[in-house]
C-alpha cells in the first residue's frame, strides 16, 4: 500500500494535491459514545468501528454475549445487537422460555476458533466463522439435570454471519447468522 501512496504523487503532484480532503468531523471516541452491552461485559471500542476489523470484533463479542446470556438467562443484550436475525430471534426466544419455566444451563460456552470476513461493502460485512460450544446442560426448577437436554460439545465450522452498521448506536448488529 505504501508503494501506491508514493508512486501517486511521483507525476510531479505534491502530497496535498493527492490526499483525500480532512473531514471536519472526528470519529467517534469512548469520551463521545454511549456505552453499549451489559455493565460487565460493555461492548469494546474496537468492535464499535466500521471497519472490517471493528465487524470481527463485534463478532467475537456477540459470541461472548451469547455465552453471558446463558449464564444469566438473559438475553435482552443478544436482542439489542440482533436485527432481523432468525437463528438470534430463536435462541433469544428459547433462553427466555427456559428462563420463564425455570431453567438454567450449565457450561455452554461458546468460542470462536476461526473468523474471516469481507471488506465492508457500504454498511454490510459478511462473515465465515467457526465456533466451539462446550458441552451444555439445561437444569429444571429443581436443580437437577434433565436429561434429554444435555449435550456434548460441539462444533460449528465454516457457518456465516452478516453484519449491518447501525448509525444510531455506531454500532454492528447480527442481520443473519447461519450455523452449520
Amino acid at each position: 500500500m505504501a508503494i501506491a501512496v508514493l508512486t501517486s504523487c511521483s507525476s510531479g503532484e505534491t502530497a496535498n494535491e493527492t490526499l483525500p480532503p480532512v473531514s471536519s468531523s472526528a470519529a467517534p471516541t469512548s469520551d463521545t459514545l454511549q456505552p453499549l452491552g451489559p455493565p460487565d461485559l460493555p461492548m469494546p471500542m474496537e468492535a464499535r468501528q466500521q471497519s472490517e476489523a471493528g465487524a470481527q470484533a463485534f463478532l467475537r463479542y456477540y459470541m461472548q454475549l451469547y455465552s453471558a446470556a446463558q449464564a444469566s438467562m438473559n438475553a435482552d443484550y443478544l436482542d439489542q445487537f440482533s436485527q432481523d436475525c432468525a437463528t438470534c430471534d430463536r435462541i433469544i426466544e428459547e433462553i427466555r422460555q427456559d428462563a420463564a419455566t425455570g431453567y438454567s444451563y450449565r457450561g455452554g460456552q461458546i468460542s470462536v476458533d476461526y473468523l474471516d470476513s469481507s471488506p465492508v461493502k457500504g454498511s454490510v460485512v459478511e462473515a465465515v466463522l467457526s465456533i466451539r460450544q462446550s458441552p451444555l446442560t439445561v437444569i429444571d426448577s429443581t436443580g437437577q439435570p434433565i436429561p434429554s437436554l444435555i449435550f456434548d460439545e460441539r462444533t460449528s465450522s465454516g457457518s456465516g454471519a452478516l453484519l449491518g452498521w447501525d448509525e444510531t448506536t455506531n454500532s454492528w448488529v447480527l442481520n443473519q447468522w447461519d450455523v452449520n
